[in-house]
């Protein structure tokens, strides 16, 4: 690498010269010929003294035991200039020769006998002075200022270097073995470098005056060079490594290294409800700092797994430094090498920086977005990393499906992190809205709206408030500009919000008078009143306590309705999931759901309803696939577990498993509407209009036919809402259910 000015380096002048001028139209190349007639360019840096002087150090081993690599294009730059005089006047002297006709063998042998004379003679000439004048200069250099020394010194001192490694990283930078190779075979440097791996070990140890033990044991497994992943098993020495060499870069400043800011919301706050948080307390306070200790956070993105580290630091008192996750090289070049890439390089190194800058204080590193870390890294060095650094390190992770079980099992402690409630982000926002000292800024009833709307994180809330802070004091105008930060960011980010929330029925109240149904309501209602009672009481640390009701009937009849009744009447959030919510397409995945469901409905004290429970907990003696047992399982699992009310609501009854059925306190049946029951609904729905008596006598009409009929027709002119157009429109509803189309109307 005879010349250390990069390609990085000669790309940063040109772009400071670009942008010296001035870019406006009028003038331009005007300006432009101005700077060129004025010599306003970069000064263009030549080789440091301490390069050349190492050049000339491996030259003289070089032609003292292993003179076949003599080159002198190489070695001439190199020497005096009186030296340079004799070798340029019997370069003269060969060139003026008359050439010799080669007209036959001998003739051709004769030239060929000259010319290796010559070249030996050249070679003995060279050697000799080119020897004497390298080892004054050597005797007598003085580089303490000399800008790549110090460079190399710096990168000793930071990356704790021995002398054999760091006169490794200076031979393999300046690269002569490949300058080497091509001056001789006239290949190009890609060529070149193809040669024979064993020659330029060879060489190397030449050069350097290295036996191969000090070699080996230079790039072992045990060395720094290794475990920093400085040179990889080719010999190619890192990329960052070489730039900061060239004075592009500067490795010691460890850029990537910074300490974690305040969290924005407090330990208290994000540690509720999760005994994890207060083990990780523990665990840390009590750390023996000469033992490793490594914590897992995983679980999908968002679910504050940083927030909850830089809580824990905060709590503790103690710094917490991050080994940020860059995507690319400070000067935006990436290359790839044996380990994946040099950011996976640089993300090793810079862990090890951080282990180093901790050695005399209690600390905490975390390592975010370490995916690529535990799925792409040798082996060897994750298990060092997790081994030899005494500093706690929490490392955070967003999936650990292609994670080994091998990798797994050196993790001291791990918290998986799944979806933030309802309730844990309304907690959220209110801490967001604290911190930009506007606690007010939206009401109570709006911040529980839209944190059951908007499963963002915390960034998510803290980039919403900000834009709708200049609106304070125009409560609509901050809700809507909130609402549509959150849907972009979510959008972009393809989180799902759920802006289906519950809607409670159409009419003026819910009239249980006018629901048929089977079985003792009023005492049902009684009973989920007295559980009500002790609910806020259940810890989870008792035998569990929960109250299980089957609904069950035909589609329409008032089952979730009677849900969401029977929630508002308890004042409990009611949390309803479907069959679509809960069904997942990976093994596992279904029973993962179903969990996170009833932990959910647990932490938020909520009625937990599940729509179309037949298809859930379906008999199992008719199972086909194994998943349709194990959701199955999965579901008595929880509720043998559970402490609160759990509702099901399935439209077969007869469909469901035997010991599911079992596991329901209380069952309540609904049917289709009696005549005194239509007439309720229809003065729920329609008053004034009078009920017809046709209508009162209909057969297998339920409350959500009227439902959807008031949908349809209630933005119609009050003149087309007719009793006759409302009864035609109930008749249709009964002739679209499956099954019952040639069936007749009773009257």
């Amino acid at each position: 690498m005879g010349d250390i000015v990069s390609i990085g380096k000669w790309i940063w002048l040109s772009r400071v010269f670009f942008y010296e001028v001035n870019m406006n139209k009028k003038g331009y190349f005007q300006n432009i010929v101005q700077n060129l007639s004025e010599g306003n360019v970069a000064h263009i840096a030549t080789e440091s003294q301490f390069v050349r002087l190492k050049k000339m150090e491996y030259w003289v081993r070089i032609l003292r035991f292993a003179p076949q690599y003599f080159v002198l294009k190489m070695i001439r730059p190199l020497m005096d200039t009186a030296s340079q005089a004799e070798l340029n006047q019997k370069l003269a002297a060969f060139n003026s020769e008359p050439s010799i006709e080669m007209e036959d063998e001998e003739t051709q042998d004769l030239a060929m006998e000259n010319f290796s004379k010559y070249a030996l003679e050249i070679q003995d000439v060279t050697t000799k002075h080119f020897t004497q004048y390298a080892l004054e200069q050597l005797q007598k250099a003085d580089i303490e200022n000399d800008p790549v020394y110090a460079r190399v010194q710096n990168l000793k001192k930071t990356l704790r270097l021995s002398d054999d490694e760091i006169e490794l990283i200076i031979y393999l930078w300046i690269d002569i073995a490949t300058e080497i190779k091509m001056k001789q075979s006239g290949l190009s440097k890609r060529a070149a470098m193809m040669q024979s791996h064993r020659q330029e070990v060879n060489l190397m140890l030449v050069a350097i005056g290295f036996n191969e033990k000090q070699f080996y044991n230079s790039i072992g497994d045990d060395s720094l060079l290794s475990k920093l992943n400085i040179i990889d098993s080719d010999l190619n020495l890192d990329h960052e490594i070489e730039l900061h060499l060239n004075g592009v870069t500067n490795i010691t400043s460890v850029g990537d290294i910074e300490t974690a800011d305040a969290p924005k919301i407090p330990f208290q706050t994000l540690a509720k409800d999760r005994s994890e948080a207060e083990m990780l307390i523990y665990l840390l306070a009590q750390h023996d700092y000469k033992q490793p200790l490594n914590i897992l956070f995983y679980g999908r993105a968002g679910t504050g797994k940083t927030e909850l580290s830089k809580a824990l630091a905060y709590e503790l008192g103690i710094p917490l430094y991050t080994i940020k996750s860059t995507s690319i090289s400070k000067n935006g070049i990436i290359r790839e090498n044996s380990i994946g890439d040099s950011i996976l390089r640089r993300r090793v190194r810079n862990l090890q920086l951080a282990a180093w800058r901790c050695e005399n204080e209690k600390a905490i590193i975390l390592i975010d977005e370490a995916d690529q870390m535990l799925n792409n890294l040798e082996k060897g060095t994750l298990n060092m990393l997790m081994e030899d650094i005494h500093t706690p390190v929490i490392w955070i992770s967003n999936s650990m499906k292609f994670v080994e079980e091998s990798t797994r099992r050196r993790f001291d402690y791990s918290i998986e992190f799944e979806n933030f409630t309802a309730e844990k982000r309304a907690m959220q926002l209110h801490s967001v809205l604290k911190n930009f000292n506007a606690p007010n800024l939206i009401c109570d009833e709006d911040v529980s709206a839209i944190a059951s709307e908007y499963p963002v994180t915390v960034g998510g809330m803290t980039l919403a408030i900000k834009h709708a802070l200049p609106l304070a004091g125009e409560r609509s105008m901050v809700t809507d500009v909130i609402r549509k930060m959150l849907s972009a960011h979510a959008n972009l980010l393809g989180v799902k919000c759920d802006y289906s929330r519950e809607k409670d029925t159409h009419a003026p109240a819910y009239n249980l008078s006018g629901i048929n149904m089977e079985g003792d309501v009023n005492e049902i209602i009684e009973i989920a009143e007295n559980f009500n009672e002790i609910w806020d009481h259940l810890d989870g640390k008792g035998a569990a306590q929960a109250l299980n009701i089957l609904l069950y009937g035909a589609p329409g009849t008032g089952k979730t309705e009677f849900a969401r009744y029977l929630a508002r009447k308890l004042n409990r959030k009611l949390i309803i999931k479907r069959s679509s919510d809960l069904k997942g397409m990976f093994v596992g995945e279904t029973e993962k759901r179903i969990r996170a469901a009833f932990e959910e409905a647990e932490e938020n004290k909520a009625f937990l309803f599940f729509d179309e429970a037949d298809s859930l907990i379906g008999d199992r003696s008719h199972a086909e696939r194994n998943f349709e047992i194990s959701q199955v399982n999965e579901i008595l699992t929880q509720l043998e577990n559970f402490n609160g009310i759990f509702i099901a609501a399935t439209n077969f009854n007869g469909n469901l498993d035997s010991a599911s059925r079992r596991r329901f306190a209380l069952k309540l049946g609904f049917n289709y509407l009696t005549a005194d029951g239509i007439q309720e609904m229809w003065k729920s729905f329609f008053a004034p209009i009078e009920c017809p008596d046709n209508v009162k006598h209909l057969d297998m009409l339920a409350p959500g036919d009227f439902n959807a009929v008031y949908s349809r027709l209630r933005y119609l002119p009050t003149q087309k809402r007719t009793a006759e157009r409302i009864a035609n429109e109930l008749e249709n509803e009964i002739k679209a259910k499956g099954g019952f189309n040639n069936r007749k109307m009773g009257f």
